[in-house]
Parts: C-alpha cells; sequence; structure tokens
C-alpha cells in the first residue's frame, strides 16, 4: 500500500474511531453545526495509480493540501456531494477516464460518494480543488 494512502487511511480510522468512542455521554451526541466534527476520506483513481488524501472540516484540517476551500465546497451542499457543480467552462471531449470517492461522515451523517468523469478537466470542472491533492 503505497505511504500516502495506508497514511490516509489510518488517519481517517483514527478520526472516525475517536467519533465512535465518546469519552462521556455528555459528547455522545455532538449539536450538528460548525463544532461537529467531520471527516472525509478521499481517493482518485486516474488509471496511472490511486491517490488519497483525509479532510476534516470543525475543525478545519486534515492531509488535503487546501482543507479551507474544500470544507468550503462540502459546507455548500451540505455533504451531498452530488450537488456539486462548481464550474461550467468548457472540457475537452477526450476520454481519460477518472474516478472519484468520498467517505466518511459530514454533520453525524454518512457520505458514500463515488463518480467517474469522462476526464479530470470534467472532475476539476464539477469538483473545484475538492479532489485536487
Amino acid at each position: 500500500m503505497p505511504f500516502a494512502r495506508r497514511t490516509a487511511t489510518l488517519a481517517l480510522a483514527a478520526v472516525l474511531g475517536g467519533l465512535a468512542a465518546p469519552a462521556s455521554p455528555a459528547q455522545a451526541a455532538p449539536r450538528p453545526g460548525p463544532e461537529t466534527p467531520s471527516v472525509l476520506l478521499l481517493t482518485v483513481d486516474d488509471g496511472a495509480g490511486l491517490r488519497a488524501t483525509v479532510l476534516t472540516c470543525g475543525p478545519t484540517g486534515g492531509l488535503h493540501p487546501d482543507p479551507i476551500t474544500a470544507c468550503r465546497l462540502v459546507a455548500r451542499v451540505d455533504g451531498d456531494l452530488d450537488a456539486l457543480d462548481v464550474d461550467g467552462a468548457p472540457c475537452t471531449s477526450q476520454y481519460d477516464p477518472v474516478v472519484a470517492r468520498a467517505v466518511g461522515i459530514w454533520q453525524d451523517r454518512p457520505v458514500s460518494y463515488t463518480r467517474t468523469f469522462g476526464n479530470a478537466c470534467l472532475m476539476q470542472r464539477t469538483t473545484a480543488s475538492l479532489f485536487t491533492f
């Protein structure tokens, strides 16, 4: 397993493990909002290899290179990544498929997103910098 993928997987497991085992009953049901931890494992498979990173929001962080922008993108659609459509700029019609995936928790709700884009331009146009890592 490549180092970045293994690191992202271990980080996600640690964070999700911490969410699953609250320290006290008061922490058992966090209130939704900016303080509610949200964690997504993001992967991109462009045929040349699989890349992965972890995005955390509330507080913002993780291994994503631009977590502030990425968290804003996800917040704008309230975790429904299928609703992302950032830029209507044209792309070439070259077919070079890219698979983007996100799994995790957003504001106490599970996220499971998989989408195959015809090429990297179409992925960038739809998801902006969310899957740019």
